[in-house]
């Protein structure tokens, strides 16, 4: 097996990374808007279609493609691509999700908790759109890390990732110093792979194999026929540092674990959650909530990743390019969709790109590169996580182009080579060299300087830009935003409170948001005070200041020592 070094990682973060906060320059090399390699070009062939995520091309280039929630009804869009662009025909299924897979004539499509099929026609049209089999049924729906893929392999076999909800299986979760469950319960039913068959209605689990187990969310998914292997990547654990402050520093959290990728035989383990892959120690380490204290290393009895990619990037596409029209290098390796971080404050936020992974008889065999970049749309949209694209699903066309769907704006692009290309592109900035040093991106946007000002900013920084990010603005529909909000201007003991006892699940300003907060109890009331003086009067907020005085009171009322 091949792992990625330390200084691998190091130039691949610094490559990927941001310019400065002041630098506004965007490059837009071809149509498509994309940074790629000399005789490369990207087109944009549809937009604005929803969340797209996964996505399969036929033969005759008619393109489906699942929307994470449906849009006009429709979770599943039909597309027919001439002349560089790709019509919607029509929508079909009521349901969301991501998984999309074409097998045996058939069209495999997936909810977050059942897989269904549609018979095909000899050009892949779909017979009948109103009347799908359901062919598994009642698979664990969390409130996160819900999406289910779809995958086969050549003897007949169909593969289901099943994302486990949770982040480290703590008894409470994403809680400070919470210790894991003994067992991992959870892992009776998520966690995993499980293998079922694609033409028996209404399977249950009772009705499947763990193939593989101790995957924390895997999205990405393929069949290499090489090695004749499944191949997955592994979304990592988060929050290191907030849940166990005393053995991680926040600088760690930003950079483990590593994102994994792993070559899966029946029967594997891969660890979740009782380790995770540090890639600068090379080695599988004991996790926090099972005793570990980020030196105790862990061997057996699991396997080792096929590759470790940098933390908290977001693989949610992989694909084994088989097709003629890339140069040789490409022919069997892999292209993975980095979703990009919401997690690496204080460090820029990284990832919003395509990496190739080269390999060589069914195996990983060199180091990985930037292939697609700038999906972003700036370096300042990189670093502070809110892109303006976001890859997602990767397929292969029939004349062997690259597809990539993006789940923000709902866009298609294509990626074409031509050599003839080569000499236009001489000067062109590319992937791995338009980027020369990382950016500080830790300034906020108060302007205030005074003392409580700057405590306030440090102890945000240390404790809080890694969900709600440096700029507070949230992230989706996990994390809220800070930036204008009302509750963060409005009732100071309400706020206080929050801060203390932490927040469950639940509705703010009219929109839900998946994340647990966890209690910061720890914090003293002066780090409360100056953190919350400084949020209600950064990212456009103008609330009044809280003070120590004001803390110690809530803290007595309330119980929380």
């Amino acid at each position: 097996m091949k792992f990625t070094s330390v200084l691998n990682i190091a130039l691949a973060l610094l490559t990927a990374s941001v310019l400065s906060c002041n630098n506004k320059e965007t490059y837009s090399a071809n149509d498509g808007g994309l940074l790629l390699p000399a005789g490369f070009s990207s087109n944009i062939i549809a937009d604005s279609l929803g969340k797209t995520r996964h996505i399969v091309v036929t033969p005759i280039n008619d393109i489906y493609v699942r929307l994470a929630q449906p849009k006009d009804g429709h979770g599943t869009l039909f597309l027919h691509e001439e002349n560089g662009k790709a019509k919607l025909i029509y929508g079909f299924g009521s349901f969301g999700g991501t998984g999309i897979h074409i097998n045996n004539n058939y069209l495999y499509t997936a909810s977050d908790s059942d897989i269904f099929r549609y018979k095909l026609d000899g050009d892949n049209h779909v017979i009948d759109t109103a009347h799908p089999e359901r062919i598994v049924t009642g698979l664990v729906d969390g409130a996160e890390h819900n999406t289910k893929s779809i995958m086969f392999d050549g003897n007949g076999n169909m593969f289901i990732p099943i994302g486990c909800p949770s982040n480290s299986c703590q008894e409470h979760d994403r809680q400070t110093g919470s210790i894991g469950m003994k067992g991992c319960p959870l892992l009776e039913t998520a966690g995993g792979v499980w293998m079922f068959s694609p033409g028996k209605k209404d399977q249950t689990y009772a009705d499947g194999i763990r193939y593989a187990t101790g995957l924390r969310n895997v999205v990405a998914v393929d069949w290499n026929y090489q090695s004749n292997k499944l191949f997955v990547m592994q979304h990592g654990r988060d929050q290191l540092n907030t849940i166990f402050p005393a053995l991680y520093t926040a600088k760690q959290n930003a950079q483990l674990p590593a994102e994994c990728m792993y070559a899966l035989n029946k029967g594997d383990d891969a660890g979740w959650p009782y380790i995770y892959f540090d890639p600068f120690k090379n080695n599988k380490m004991l996790a926090p909530e099972y005793g570990g204290d980020g030196i105790k290393t862990v061997d057996t009895p699991y396997i080792n990743p096929a590759v470790a990619f940098p933390a908290h990037m977001a693989p949610n596409g992989l694909l084994f390019y088989t097709g003629d029209m890339f140069p040789e290098k490409y022919k069997n390796g892999a292209f993975i969709a980095f979703h990009g971080s919401w997690n690496r404050s204080p460090e820029p936020q990284a990832g919003y790109f395509v990496v190739f992974q080269p390999f060589k008889n069914g195996a990983p065999s060199g180091d990985w590169e930037v292939f697609a970049d700038n999906f972003s749309g700036s370096p300042d949209s990189t670093a502070s996580g809110h892109a303006r694209h976001r890859p997602c699903g990767l397929a292969q066309g029939p004349d062997g182009a690259l597809y990539v769907t993006d789940d923000v704006r709902g866009t298609i692009f294509k990626i074409t080579y031509n050599k003839n290309d080569l000499e236009r592109d001489k000067n062109k900035p590319t992937p791995n060299n338009f980027r020369d040093k990382l950016a500080d991106n830790t300034n906020a946007t108060a302007n205030n300087t005074n003392d409580n000002m700057a405590a306030g900013r440090s102890v945000y920084t240390a404790n809080c830009a890694t969900c709600h990010q440096v700029d507070g603005k949230g992230t989706g529909a996990m994390i809220p935003p800070l930036a204008g909000a009302s509750y963060v201007s409005g009732n100071k003991d309400k706020l206080i409170t929050d801060l203390l006892k932490g927040v469950s699940k639940q509705e703010i300003d009219g929109k839900s948001y998946s994340n647990v907060m966890p209690p910061f109890a720890q914090l003293s009331d002066g780090d409360i005070a100056n953190v919350l003086t400084y949020v209600r009067s950064s990212f456009g907020n103008t609330a009044s200041a809280i003070t120590a005085a004001d803390v110690k009171k809530v803290r007595a009322t309330s119980g929380h020592k």
